[in-house]
């Protein structure tokens, strides 16, 4: 049997304090950004074997490693000149880290619902929340779930609004969807489980934006990561943002960083297989799960399923005492208390239909058939006392 781990919500970090920062008011040069780019990809080509791999999962993008996920997604802000007083838009299903970066940028989060079945970004309701003051949107693969959105990148280009992908909840999808960071400015994800672990393993940004890749080299290159995030008086704030960018890792570092993304490369048919039988055992039972889409690449690095929310509890507790690595799934960011003043629950129906009963299941390889099996047995024993036999 698995070992226990203590529940976790996925939403409960807490906010990172501000700094006093000048974002999007940084100029360089062209050509000392491409210079230093240039220079940067010489240096670094032949030695850092761990880029070598993501750049072969991410089909040739480029890569730039940050010391954490949330630090990573705040210098994507920054590199998209969020501002002061800019709005960015995100899905109400989303990691609050990422509230978190657009308040540290002093810029304004905009929730909108996600799509039902899917749970993703719903891009209409996207292109409605639109003002003069939006700068940037926020698109969110969920629970390994990558849609098409080039449609959506080509409406907002036209608008001069930047698209950034949190690719955090679905490293391994994005490796199987056609050239990955293709219909972005900028995609920043990091590997499975790895994303509130700051500063053990880097995060990284995926960029097929030459101008992106160079300012992304010239913040590297200047050694930013001398001025730490959370620094509150530094006599260079107004000549250079806060960013956390690595240009080398140790070769220790390395090292560790490649085993863990093989690690993960090589969950993928356990992953599926798991999936597969989910899938058969739940729709029988009648649960709510996520639909499955010709235009969306799944690879399931958790299994959500969706209850009534007064069945999420016990079933909850009757898994964990079992032993069963599960959590509880998003709370959609309305539900925040940054929220409670501003926005209505009312505005989300999908998110909160979703999200108020919602577990995941462990998939992976970690996970045992037989494991897996006696799971499945506990929900439908659960779902029998529950409802009554079918």
């Amino acid at each position: 049997m698995m070992n226990k781990i203590p529940s976790q919500d996925e939403q409960t970090s807490s906010p990172h304090r501000e700094a006093p920062l000048m974002a999007g008011q940084t100029h360089v040069s062209t050509d000392a950004i491409r210079e230093t780019s240039r220079s940067t990809r010489m240096e670094t080509s032949n030695s850092e074997t761990a880029r070598t791999m993501l750049q072969r999962h991410f089909k040739d993008a480029h890569i730039h490693y940050g010391v954490g996920w949330s630090s990573a997604f705040y210098t994507a802000l920054l590199s998209c000149h969020v501002a002061p007083g800019d709005e960015v838009i995100l899905p109400a299903l989303a990691p609050a880290g990422i509230i978190h970066a657009i308040l540290l940028a002093k810029a304004s989060p905009v929730l909108v619902d996600v799509r039902a079945g899917s749970y993703l970004i719903d891009h209409d309701a996207v292109m409605e929340a639109i003002t003069e003051r939006t700068r940037c949107v926020v698109l969110c693969h969920l629970y390994g779930q990558v849609a098409s959105h080039q449609a959506l990148h080509e409406q907002l280009r036209a608008r001069s609004i930047a698209l950034i992908e949190d690719g955090s909840d679905a490293f391994l999808s994005l490796g199987q969807s056609n050239s990955p960071a293709s219909h972005c400015d900028l995609l920043v994800a990091c590997l499975p489980g790895w994303r509130d672990v700051e500063g053990e393993l880097p995060a990284f940004i995926a960029t097929r934006n030459q101008d992106h890749h160079a300012r992304l080299s010239y913040w590297t290159a200047q050694h930013d990561i001398a001025e730490r995030l959370f620094q509150t008086v530094s006599p260079e704030a107004e000549e250079a943002p806060y960013v956390d960018l690595v240009g080398q890792l140790t070769d220790d570092q390395d090292q560790y960083f490649q085993n863990c993304i093989s690690y993960s490369l090589n969950t993928r048919s356990a992953i599926e297989k798991q999936v597969a039988n989910y899938d058969v055992a739940l729709i029988q039972m009648g649960l709510q799960i996520l639909t499955t889409s010709e235009e969306c690449v799944r690879i399931l690095q958790s299994y959500p399923i969706c209850l009534e929310p007064f069945q999420r509890t016990s079933l909850f507790d009757s898994l964990y005492n079992e032993g069963f690595q599960i959590c509880q799934s998003y709370r959609h960011l309305g539900q925040l208390k940054f929220f409670f003043s501003q926005e209505s629950v009312g505005n989300f129906p999908n998110a909160a239909s979703w999200s108020d009963g919602a577990i995941s299941l462990p998939t992976g390889n970690h996970l045992s058939g037989r494991e897996q099996k006696q799971m499945i047995a506990t929900i439908e024993r659960f779902m029998i006392a529950a409802t009554g036999p079918a």
